[in-house]
């Protein structure tokens, strides 16, 4: 949801950190890089907590529900992906209720797929949430203080100071980055420099779980960037990067010039499993992304 997933909004700016290591042979994240704000890791499904649900509206988390409203007949419930912006309690009912900027699932009201809508949750009904790694930091349009369904009391709404300034923290402390960086390119006409390792193995289109780096578990998060020299025909595979095809970057490796290349394809999580051939070419010299250079 890294993650880049089936929503999409200018407002997701942070993602998370991500450095990779080569451990007995598999490809490991560095420790610490699925605990970036404590207490609610990316992408484990948990149960509705009130204290996580208040931390997640502190620091801009973007949350997978998975929520069965009264009227759905639909006993597992439905996904939906929010941004939390107020929780509260209404005195005639007594429901806790949430407040959530509604990106992408289905409406069962509505019996369709909807985006970038307002939408109230009962706490009650959320069966599960699960924090994407993904930030918002902007105020969607529409978001007002004192949410008039919160008779009883709020509990917490978004203060966008407050946000920035937990955000800017994990900033700081190397938990998170801004979405550009990493990237093997930008949206300019500019060569941008990057750095990347070697794994000393290569990547196979039509069976890339063949190598031991490539774990099938973890799909939905894969980034791969397959690129071409512009003074040549070598091609190189970058594994935790996502380019903009077109796109022009010159290639380090431990700040030796590898030399200029240009973004053939970026393959993200399930078109991987559609990909079996790049420009002509199904075999790959597999690298890692570490980082966009200065």
């Amino acid at each position: 949801m890294r993650r880049e997933t089936f929503y999409n909004t200018e407002d997701l700016i942070f993602v998370p950190k991500k450095r990779y290591n080569i451990r007995n042979g598999r490809l490991v994240e560095a420790a610490g890089d699925r605990d970036i704000v404590p207490g609610f890791p990316v992408n484990r499904q948990m149960k509705f907590n009130e204290g996580l649900m208040v931390k997640a509206i502190q620091n801009g988390m973007v949350l997978l529900i998975n929520y069965r409203g009264d009227q759905d007949e639909w006993r597992g419930g439905r996904e939906r992906v929010i941004y939390p912006m107020v929780l509260g309690v209404n005195r005639n009912t007594g429901n806790m209720l949430l407040r959530g900027w509604h990106l992408n699932g289905w409406s069962v009201k509505e019996k369709r797929n909807t985006e970038k809508v307002w939408r109230l949750f009962k706490t009650s009904n959320i069966k599960s949430m699960m924090f994407t790694g993904d930030f918002y930091r902007l105020p969607p349009v529409g978001y007002r203080l004192n949410d008039r369904a919160m008779t009883e009391r709020i509990i917490i709404q978004a203060d966008f100071n407050l946000i920035r300034k937990n955000q800017q923290n994990l900033l700081n402390e190397g938990k998170i980055e801004l979405e550009e960086e990493s990237k093997v390119s930008s949206q300019t006409s500019e060569v941008i420099r990057i750095d990347i390792r070697p794994t000393g193995t290569e990547l196979n289109l039509r069976d890339p779980w063949v190598n031991t780096l490539m774990d099938r578990r973890k799909l939905d998060d894969t980034r791969i960037t397959i690129m071409k020299s512009v003074m040549g025909n070598e091609f190189l595979a970058i594994l935790g990067a996502t380019g903009t095809e077109g796109r022009i970057a010159k290639v380090f490796e431990d700040k030796k010039l590898l030399g200029t290349y240009k973004v053939m394809r970026a393959i993200i999580g399930k078109e991987l499993l559609n990909t079996k051939i790049v420009s002509g070419q199904h075999q790959f010299r597999l690298y890692l992304f570490n980082k966009v250079m200065k």
